[in-house]
């Protein structure tokens, strides 16, 4: 009786034993499962545009999450500007980059693109974007880079090499020609001193070339211009009084006028003054004896207008869309020139907001070349 008392027992302990195993495995069980649901809430909250974290608020990058193949979660505001989405959270819009996004969207959910996928693509309004989508749980993120910039001063930078080996070709072999005329051995004294002088000129040339294209190159791949306060009278009358003594030689006069006072102006003091000096530089190259050219700054309403007007040859109508163009020379090739002046000039005043306008006249009389542009006032 004892022993079957005591058997009974243990098996009762048996069961107590197991029932409490499956209650701590169901409250185990519990536990998970709201843990992985709070963790998903949050998850949720976070794409959510009324709850979106600070962080991808700010982020300086796109943050795109996508749930289905018609529509996204959460696009932050960065990836907003970049993509032209109206809303937080919405339809995917009809467009070339959209078939792209959801081959990568495949591609990244596949044993293709185990690690994400990466893409450059070219966007309707111009820009140029690179994104790396994955996947991430029910989810396909991407994230997007705006590198319209970058890829800008690539194509700047290759088209740059491109021309300047081109445009040092014909120097280098007038060098290397003149070199070998030098060392034959009976050469008459004045065809030795030719060369030199030839020589000279073509050297000269070629440290102009090296020098403007870095200049243009600088600029291209720079990300900003200084932009402060500048007194552009100060800087017209300084470009005027460095190149004087060069005018005076040419018999070439200059003159500045101005509707005192000029309000200052927005913009980078020595790129402005890379603008008047390669303007009136222009002006010394293609004038002729007794030619002269007037500087101008007038308030008016859209800004402070800028024109250098001088009363030279003028440049023929067929030349003149060109002329700021890389190494287009509508002169004769005895002026000397790089034709990288006005492209400089241009790219300059591009980054300044201000469009450079040339008219000109090349028959007749009253022959002329007018250069204007708009600088903004600093605001009070």
């Amino acid at each position: 009786m004892a022993f079957t008392d005591l058997t009974m027992h243990f098996i009762d302990l048996r069961w107590i034993l197991s029932g409490f195993s499956i209650l701590i495995g169901v409250v185990a069980a519990l536990v998970v499962w709201f843990d992985r649901r709070r963790r998903r809430q949050q998850e949720a909250a976070l794409f959510d545009p009324e709850n979106a974290g600070p962080v991808l608020e700010r982020a300086p990058f796109g943050w795109l999450v996508l749930d289905d193949a018609t529509s996204y979660r959460y696009a932050n505001p960065y990836v907003r500007r970049l993509l032209n989405l109206s809303a937080p959270a919405g339809s995917l819009p009809e467009a070339d980059w959209v078939a792209l996004l959801q081959k990568d969207r495949a591609a990244a959910r596949g044993t293709e693109a185990v690690l994400g996928r990466y893409r450059s693509v070219p966007l309707p309004s111009g820009k140029i974007t690179r994104w790396w989508v994955t996947s991430w749980r029910d989810w396909d993120i991407a994230f997007l880079l705006d590198i319209t910039d970058q890829k800008r001063a690539e194509e700047a930078s290759r088209y740059l090499l491109n021309g300047l080996s081109h445009e040092l070709h014909t120097p280098l072999s007038g060098v290397l020609t003149h070199l070998e005329i030098l060392q034959l051995p009976d050469i008459s004294e004045e065809i030795r001193q030719q060369s030199l002088r030839m020589l000279k000129t073509e050297a000269q040339r070629l440290s102009r070339l090296v020098r403007l294209m870095l200049e243009l190159g600088r600029l291209e791949t720079s990300s900003g211009l200084e932009r402060r306060p500048v007194d552009l009278m100060a800087v017209a009358e300084q470009a005027g009084a460095q190149l004087a003594p060069r005018a005076e030689q040419q018999e070439i006069t200059f003159s500045l006028q101005a509707n005192t006072p000029v309000p200052l102006v927005v913009g980078d003091r020595d790129r402005l003054m890379q603008v008047f000096l390669n303007l009136l530089d222009n002006v010394i190259k293609h004038c002729r004896p007794g030619d002269g050219a007037v500087v101008s700054l007038e308030r008016m309403e859209e800004g402070v207008v800028c024109t250098v007007r001088d009363t030279g040859p003028g440049v023929p109508a067929v030349h003149l869309p060109h002329i700021t163009r890389r190494f287009y020379r509508a002169a004769p090739q005895k002026v000397e020139g790089s034709g990288l002046g006005l492209a400089l000039v241009e790219e300059i005043l591009r980054r300044h907001g201000s469009e450079l306008t040339i008219k000109s006249q090349a028959e007749g009389e009253a022959t002329f070349t007018c250069v204007r542009f708009v600088l903004p006032v600093l605001p009070e």
